[in-house]
């Protein structure tokens, strides 16, 4: 399978022979961010790693200012290539394409508002040459979305460690670590063996953790403990961390599950995918994917975001694989869902006719009374959400 896209514009140098690396930057509408993102990794390609590494920026219609970060970054970069699409095709297809672009033996997906650290890719080329894994993940560094403050040095303490299979990769770090996409390094030939149909429509933010388990499974993989990459993290993106959170809970499992059955996986996956998102000392109790869903279920439950019976049913369905006390759980955080989720349709009944009431004039004292009731009833049922709430925060707070 290949992906087609009609280009405005593209620069594609020749090469001589297949790089090592590929390092494939997918944007959109972030010039500058893009740029900083090229250089970190352009100013590190010395003689030594001329020819071994290449750069293919894919731009999703960005317009007038990426192209000319572009021509700019191309004229000082005889290793930098791009594509610019003729209209926006979507974060898959850019994600999912890359394989398909990359002329490496290696396939990086970076980001294009990610980093990487001084002296990060000399190390990273010497691994995949020396370990020849089909998928290497690398540590991370987290930083403010500015990049002025550092928030944390390294995710993990582990040091270098090399996996006779992907899925022994997974069992000990589970998703957190290869949910940021900078971090995930693979192997082209085995990327562009995937069936994408189910991945490519897909709305998930985190579709391409599926897609590793399909293509990289059953292959040797590896962990670089260097936090040669740089993360940006804000902690007040909350409409993103809301539907991060919804994605974790629901459709990812999903898609996780879909993948297990195409490759033939053992039942009870995801009990044996790990659950920690820092693996830093001595594990106090032990925690898994099903963990993770539970949290961010509970998370949804917290904010208020809606969950559909077709997602709950799903999970159930999956759940017939999960340890009783989770599967317990599972039907009480169903439970506290569908009550806070009547609460809140009520909430919003009585707040309409409250103002639709309100805006009436002149008033009756019996409509005065009347406004008053519904104050009443709608402050009250504020204390309830609120309380249903609190306890969903407490839960999530749980598994932390």
């Amino acid at each position: 399978m290949t992906i087609e896209c009609e280009l405005v514009d593209s620069l594609m140098r020749p090469v001589e022979q297949a790089p090592v690396l590929s390092v494939v930057i997918p944007t959109f509408f972030r010039p500058k961010e893009m740029t900083d993102a090229v250089i970190s990794v352009a100013s590190q390609v010395d003689d030594a790693l001329l020819g071994k590494v290449e750069i293919i920026v894919t731009d999703n219609a960005s317009g007038p200012d990426t192209h000319a970060a572009l021509k700019q970054l191309a004229d000082t970069y005889p290793f930098l290539n791009y594509m610019i699409h003729a209209r926006d095709m979507g974060g898959p297809v850019q994600i999912f394409g890359a394989a398909f672009r990359a002329r490496g033996r290696w396939t990086w997906v970076f980001g294009d508002d990610d980093a990487l650290a001084d002296g990060g890719l000399a190390p990273i080329v010497e691994v995949l040459e020396r370990e020849a894994p089909a998928f290497l993940t690398v540590n991370r560094e987290v930083w403010n979305p500015s990049f002025t403050t550092l928030l944390s040095a390294s995710k993990h303490d582990l040091p270098d460690t090399r996996f006779d299979t992907f899925l022994d990769l997974l069992h000990l770090f589970g998703f957190d670590q290869l949910s940021f996409l900078t971090s995930q390094i693979y192997a082209t030939d085995l990327a562009r063996k995937v069936d994408l149909s189910p991945y490519l429509p897909s709305l998930c933010r985190f579709v391409q953790l599926a897609y590793y388990v399909e293509a990289f499974h059953d292959r040797p993989a590896y962990y670089l403990s260097k936090p040669f990459v740089r993360h940006r993290w804000d902690p007040d993106a909350r409409a993103t961390h809301a539907a991060n959170f919804l994605d974790l809970a629901t459709s990812l499992p999903e898609l996780v599950q879909l993948a297990a059955d195409k490759t033939g996986l053992e039942p009870g996956l995801f009990e044996r995918i790990g659950g920690r998102r820092m693996l830093v000392g001595a594990e106090s109790r032990p925690v898994t994917f099903v963990d993770n869903i539970l949290e961010n279920l509970w998370r949804c439950v917290a904010i208020g975001a809606a969950i559909s019976d077709k997602d709950w049913d799903m999970l159930t369905r999956l759940s017939g694989q999960w340890r009783p006390d989770h599967v317990e759980q599972l039907n009480t955080v169903r439970q506290i869902h569908g009550s806070v989720a009547k609460a809140l349709q009520h909430h919003q009944t009585l707040v309409d006719e409250h103002r639709a009431r309100a805006a009436a004039i002149p008033r009756t004292p019996a409509e005065l009374d009347m406004l008053g009731q519904i104050a009443s009833a709608v402050k009250s049922l504020e204390g309830e959400i609120n309380g249903a709430r609190k306890v969903a925060f407490d839960m999530a707070g749980q598994f932390s």
